[in-house]
């Protein structure tokens, strides 16, 4: 993992008095500045995932762990305080959902595709794209399925390429808790460093990577390039910095239209660590800022391209008797599915969105599909949440 980055300190005085002062519940709408053609835009949406609290991200007084966020990104477009998580508090149920405008999974049988199109197929099946031109990339084999539907015709052929960063065998996971249990006995910094080292080393030398999400050859000879890159690489083996370093790579490489990063490494709160809980949010704000600032400065992304952010849900309040951040409800019941469970928010920054500017209107998480196929100039599927900011062509 990599080591706590040092946080950014005052605030940008002008930009961020704006931004806090600043409110709008009225629907809001584009200014009439000049935009690209709808079919040269771009749409980056990243997750938050793992869940996360608002009082620990755009709650908290100080941001001390969203300081790209926060500091770079908020105030050069609208960030909404109250986005809603109204079905089941659970990862893969939230992320399905923000990735189709409909909220998916009832249960949590995760085997099945979502039943509503998803952003990636609208966009392929409505401008006859290939498939480099969409591309999602998940934290977790759980979420192999988020780039395509069951819905009638859609499906594997408009699919996404779906990326999952690189697993381990069994065997040296086993290994890997026998080097850090022993280095906890011997008890030094030194032999703790030793450990971490050499469970690096075994994941590289062991690691392998699942290519059944990709869709062509050419995604397939991209991902191979990419993953023997990682296996002769020091320093992180985060998987959330897999995936930010190959997202960066495919808009450097294939521009796609449409592309999803979802992250999931804050979810180590189940550990019961608050240190790490918080060092992940870090972390995730800094490769969040990196796939922003590729959007800010590659050409194909420069001035046509919508970057939403949101998290997937939050994780329950602090109180007597409770888990607190530990945890996000039952999955099964939804027990514990309270305000801090289901109150998140959402940045939406690019080309005609309203700068320095935020909202606390209660608003659907699943209203992010249709406000980036929105800017698409597209529309997500019948029934789907409305869009929260629309563009005209």
């Amino acid at each position: 993992m990599l080591t706590r980055r040092q946080l950014l300190g005052a605030a940008r005085g002008g930009a961020l008095a704006a931004l806090a002062g600043c409110e709008r519940r009225a629907e809001l709408v584009g200014p009439a500045a000049p935009l690209p053609a709808p079919a040269d835009r771009k749409l980056i949406v990243v997750v938050f995932g793992g869940g996360t609290r608002s009082s620990e991200a755009v709650d908290d007084p100080r941001h001390r762990w969203i300081p790209h966020l926060w500091n770079e990104m908020a105030p050069r477009g609208t960030l909404l305080t109250n986005m809603r998580v109204e079905h089941k508090v659970v990862h893969l149920n939230s992320t399905g959902s923000i990735a189709t405008g409909h909220w998916e999974w009832d249960d949590i049988d995760w085997s099945r595709p979502v039943a509503h199109p998803t952003i990636f197929e609208i966009v392929r099946r409505q401008r006859r794209l290939g498939d480099t031109e969409a591309w999602a990339f998940v934290y977790a084999s759980i979420l192999a399925n988020a780039g395509s539907s069951s819905a009638e015709g859609y499906g594997e052929r408009f699919a996404a390429n779906v990326v999952e960063p690189p697993t381990i065998p069994r065997r040296t996971a086993e290994t890997m808790d026998r080097l850090m249990a022993h280095a906890a006995v011997v008890g030094s910094l030194r032999a703790g460093l030793a450990a971490v080292a050499e469970c690096a080393k075994l994941a590289r030398d062991t690691g392998r990577i699942a290519t059944a999400g990709l869709r062509s050859p050419a995604a397939r000879d991209w991902l191979a390039t990419r993953f023997a890159d990682w296996k002769d690489a020091g320093g992180t083996t985060s998987h959330d910095a897999f995936l930010a370093d190959c997202a960066v790579d495919c808009m450097e490489t294939f521009a796609p239209a449409v592309m999803m990063v979802a992250f999931g490494e804050i979810d180590c709160a189940h550990y019961g660590s608050w240190s790490r809980y918080v060092e992940a949010i870090a972390r995730t704000d800094e490769l969040t800022w990196r796939i922003w600032r590729a959007a800010e400065t590659l050409p194909a992304y420069r001035g046509r391209s919508l970057l939403l952010v949101l998290p997937d849900h939050g994780r329950e309040l602090e109180r007597p008797g409770g888990p607190g951040f530990i945890h996000h409800s039952d999955f099964y019941t939804n027990t514990g599915a309270d305000e801090g469970c289901r109150r998140v928010w959402m940045l939406a920054a690019g080309p005609g969105v309203p700068a320095g500017r935020k909202t606390d209107r209660p608003t659907p998480l699943t209203a992010a599909a249709a406000t980036g196929l929105s800017f698409l100039g597209l529309s997500a599927s019948g029934g789907a949440t409305p869009a929260v900011l629309r563009w005209g062509a």
